[in-house]
């Protein structure tokens, strides 16, 4: 609004100045009309003089100069007149460039206009698309806030039961032998499946040789999916060389790849172009 009002503004002094400069070349013309007028005038009375001392040469020579004279001192207006209408050309002519310069520089004013109109269309398409950015993460927060307490409550339950395991395991070294040995197969059991399991835990590190981005979608291609715990819905830190570069959630697995959003307002995702292997921080 504040550039079409200055558009506006800018138009109509242009335009005043435009009509100014005619109105001064209509007078300037009109001027030299009538003096053209005044030397036509002039003129026919040179003419009409110069029979008057024909006809009076022949009755005296005191009249003869008289009209000399007077021949003279009008030759000398009329060259003054000559001489101004001269001036007053020059003049014209002179405001004739101005006006059309200008007029020029009119033109340039609006095309530059036009193209701040489209720079500024362009910015606001811009932050359109970033606030639909943010409200689709705004949406996602609920659910993402569900499984945090779901996660919470699983961690409460398997200390519980790593307590109740602690106390039962107690007792059934002292009761048999063969508890014990049945407590070590199981116990190395749980190891190996613990150090193998297909998951992720909270703080957990991921190395990734490299990534593919899409900065203009807002997207990034992962080579990990389901066969390294990755899980649709997780979040991560993308870091390199102990650097935070960004956060991501995960829209799409497979697996051995998968597609995350890069989340706005963390970081700066243009870095990512500056590193060739990353780290994925379970967050």
């Amino acid at each position: 609004m504040k550039v079409n009002k200055f558009s506006l503004v800018l138009i109509l002094l242009t335009l005043g100045v435009v009509c100014v400069g005619a109105w001064k070349v209509f007078s300037d013309m009109s001027e030299k009309e009538r003096m053209e007028s005044e030397l036509l005038a002039l003129k026919k009375k040179n003419g009409e003089l110069r029979e008057a001392i024909d006809e009076a040469g022949k009755k005296s020579n005191e009249n003869l100069s008289f009209l000399s004279n007077r021949i003279e001192t009008r030759g000398k207006d009329a060259a003054d007149k000559e001489s101004s209408l001269k001036s007053l050309r020059d003049q014209l002519e002179a405001k004739t460039a101005a006006l059309s310069a200008k007029t020029e520089r009119k033109d340039e004013l609006a095309s530059e206009i036009q193209e701040t109109k489209k720079k500024i269309a362009a910015v606001e398409k811009e932050i359109e698309h970033s606030r639909n950015r943010l409200s689709t993460f705004a949406l996602s927060m609920p659910e993402l806030e569900g499984k945090i307490s779901q996660l919470r409550a699983s961690i409460e339950n398997e200390k519980q039961r790593e307590v109740e395991g602690k106390r039962s395991l107690q007792t059934y070294e002292s009761k048999t032998s063969i508890y014990k040995k049945h407590f070590d197969v199981t116990l190395e059991a749980l190891q190996k499946y613990l150090y193998q399991r297909p998951w992720l835990e909270k703080g957990e590190k991921l190395a990734v040789p490299y990534l593919q981005y899409d900065f203009q979608a807002g997207f990034l291609g992962l080579p990990v999916g389901l066969d390294r715990g990755i899980e649709k819905g997780m979040i991560f830190s993308v870091r390199a060389n102990g650097k935070k570069l960004c956060r991501i959630r995960i829209n799409d697995v497979s697996s051995r790849n998968s597609v995350a959003m890069i989340i706005p307002l963390f970081g700066n995702p243009v870095e990512l172009r500056k590193f060739k292997s990353f780290d994925l921080v379970h967050l």
